[in-house]
């Protein structure tokens, strides 16, 4: 049996991994150790059949991230007329019209892309390998938010961005930051622009019932 501080320490690192980091230090690194471990996590995720339905492309090169980051212009105005503290009267005007903004959780210490791949076998003729990829891709990124978070770092998960991104001939399917995060920001506050980012964390009500 867990002793009692194990068991916060986990309930802290759930609640702390589900925020999205929007701004970094990047006069710190990732520890090499560190490094290796996060990227262990997004490998051996489960997925349907143990099989490989992602590439996972880790980028510390600084100037393919910032050209990554440049490419992710898509947080727009439908939010700008969201309360987050009165989330019951927040309305999304739904308007394209307005500025929009780079998704900076990828102007990480590290970025993670998560491209297509298929696997070498099929259990099936008709396999829907999409929808198993997709699955696949959200558990793996889970296990890096919660490896990450326990290991002193912070991530954010980015899948608005344009589709000319090429990563060597790969089109990631999600991106995801990860490194250290500003100490001196707000973490919602944008990397490079003066903006802020509205949470919707107050909208998340997961039905649940325990059934014995």
């Amino acid at each position: 049996m867990s002793h009692g501080s194990f068991r916060k320490m986990i309930r802290e690192s759930i609640h702390e991994s589900q925020k999205c980091q929007r701004n970094w230090d990047l006069d710190k690194e990732i520890s090499d150790e560190d490094e290796k471990l996060i990227i262990e996590a997004a490998q051996n995720a489960p997925s349907k059949q143990n099989l490989n339905f992602y590439k996972l492309r880790v980028i510390k090169n600084r100037s393919v991230i910032e050209d990554i980051h440049s490419k992710t212009k898509g947080f727009g105005p439908i939010y700008s007329d969201y309360d987050p503290d009165k989330p019951e009267t927040g309305q999304y005007n739904g308007s394209d019209e307005g500025e929009f903004y780079t998704n900076s959780q990828t102007m990480a210490n590290m970025v993670l892309a998560f491209c297509r791949d298929e696997p070498e076998i099929k259990r099936e003729e008709n396999d829907e390998t999409e929808e198993d990829r997709m699955m696949a891709i959200g558990l793996a990124a889970g296990y890096v938010n919660l490896v990450a978070t326990q290991l002193g770092y912070a991530t954010g998960c980015c899948k608005c961005f344009d589709d000319s991104i090429d990563l060597y001939g790969d089109v990631p399917v999600l991106l995801m930051g990860v490194g250290l995060p500003d100490k001196t920001k707000n973490r919602r506050q944008h990397h490079s622009e003066d903006f802020t980012f509205p949470t919707l964390k107050k909208y998340k009500q997961i039905d649940t019932q325990i059934i014995v």
